[in-house]
């Protein structure tokens, strides 16, 4: 995704207003730790105590447009890859660790930049007469860079935005196998504007004065039905964000202080030969929203249960 001079109103500015990176960056941030494993590192199982999952995966991700204020569609494409690595490990029964780490690949950049490290525990588990089963999971944790990455390069996976979540995941277990989990959750927004990037903006608008990076709220809906060999699930995620910044066409701006909507749809196919280790494949596309890529993701992934 390599960028040239002609591609920028106001050449020196730099990467602020060029528009084919810039307007992809802030939503790398989202999905930089969130897609490193199926649709995210947070989900409705437990691993046991002494269990430990590694899930290496390879995303390849593409899009040709990009959706401002109000659903307006711009011609903005993109293509890349991405690494992963995901690792749970059951402390206890009821209380998880959970790590995810990610690199990018394109062009014009690549290398390590952001990552995750969470808590899953478990605070109700009801089996009931007919065989299913309720659970709910309180999960917390935060989103951050691993390494001093420049983020308004081309290429970039993020913007070295720090995320503190905190998640309630409510998942019924039929006694026919089949799940539906319900996911909920609010995310803050603990990194600030630096005042460099905030004074190259002002050398074009000197009025500028940037929002905080905005607070944002999180739903995701998701059934599946997992057997000895195979597991398989489908979902529908939707992000809200109220307030922020919008993007404007050809006006310098930090898409950092952006507020980004949006609904993801996907889903999950697992299989295992052994009932142990196995592969997976996924795939998820962004089919509206606010100040975000309309993405596309497949990914490929191993799982190793040591």
């Amino acid at each position: 995704m390599a960028t040239t001079t002609q591609d920028m109103p106001h050449p020196s500015l730099n990467i602020y207003i060029s528009m084919k990176p810039v307007l992809l960056l802030f939503i790398w941030s989202i999905l930089s730790s969130f897609c490193a494993h199926a649709q995210g590192p947070l989900d409705g199982y437990m691993k046991g105590r002494g269990n430990l999952d590694l899930a290496p995966s390879v995303s390849l991700n593409n899009a040709t447009r990009f959706s401002g204020l109000g659903g307006q569609l711009y011609q903005e494409s993109y293509s890349g890859r991405m690494l992963s690595l995901f690792a749970e490990y059951g402390v206890t029964e009821r209380f998880d660790l959970v790590g995810v780490a990610a690199a990018v690949f394109t062009e014009a950049r690549s290398g390590l930049q952001d990552g995750g490290l969470y808590v899953k525990y478990r605070i109700f588990q009801e089996n009931t007469s007919a065989k299913s089963q309720l659970s709910l999971i309180l999960a917390t944790g935060a989103s951050f860079p691993i390494s001093d990455y420049e983020p308004t390069a081309s290429g970039a996976l993020g913007q070295k935005a720090v995320v503190a979540p905190v998640r309630l995941i409510t998942q019924w277990a039929s006694p026919w196998g089949v799940f539906v989990n319900l996911t909920g959750g609010y995310n803050w927004r603990l990194d600030d504007l630096k005042e460099e990037d905030i004074a190259k903006v002002r050398k074009f608008r000197p009025d500028y004065a940037p929002d905080a990076p905005p607070d944002f709220t999180t739903l995701l809906f998701k059934v599946g039905f997992p057997a000895r060999h195979y597991y398989l699930d489908a979902w529908v995620e939707k992000q809200f964000t109220k307030g922020g910044a919008n993007y404007i066409q050809d006006v310098p701006d930090l898409p950092q202080a952006w507020g980004v909507s949006y609904t993801q749809v996907g889903g999950v196919f697992y299989y295992s030969p052994s009932g142990k280790n196995g592969v997976y494949v996924s795939g998820g596309y962004f089919i509206n929203g606010r100040n975000t890529s309309l993405l596309s993701r497949l990914t490929f992934g191993a799982v190793f249960k040591l």
